[in-house]
């Protein structure tokens, strides 16, 4: 199956959006990843690059809610649960972190990398502090 117009736009937006956070490009990763949330709102990635973006530049609320938006259009998104997780914990808000990696879990009951989060990520962000 060929891919669309549409879809190969918008993988080259992510690619744009990948080549700028590379380069620590906040600014222009944010122009570009809210052109591409701009033409399709429904772009799991997009929301996930947008909280990147966010997070890197200390916007941790919108952060959050570009992580969650990226959980709730695609549930198995491991990235964005990570980075949901971490955020909050950057927040001090060790029961939302934990409550989201149960939520993780649940929703990815077979997904190894998500239990492996949900048992470890947590524990070693309080032993060692920040990590990203």
């Amino acid at each position: 199956m060929a891919l669309d117009f549409n879809e190969i736009k918008n993988n080259e937006a992510i690619e744009l959006v990948n080549k700028y956070l590379a380069e620590q490009n906040n600014d222009k990763a944010l122009s570009a990843v809210n052109k591409l949330l701009d033409r399709d709102p429904s772009n799991d990635q997009a929301w996930l690059y947008l909280g990147i973006v966010n997070r890197r530049i200390g916007k941790l609320d919108v952060a959050i809610k570009s992580f969650e938006t990226a959980t709730e259009l695609n549930s198995t998104l491991i990235e964005a649960w990570g980075l949901l997780t971490i955020t909050f914990l950057d927040k001090g808000k060790l029961e939302k972190a934990k409550e989201v990696m149960n939520t993780a879990a649940e929703l990815n009951p077979n997904d190894e990398k998500i239990q492996f989060y949900r048992d470890n990520l947590i524990r070693v962000y309080e032993k060692f502090g920040p990590f990203f």
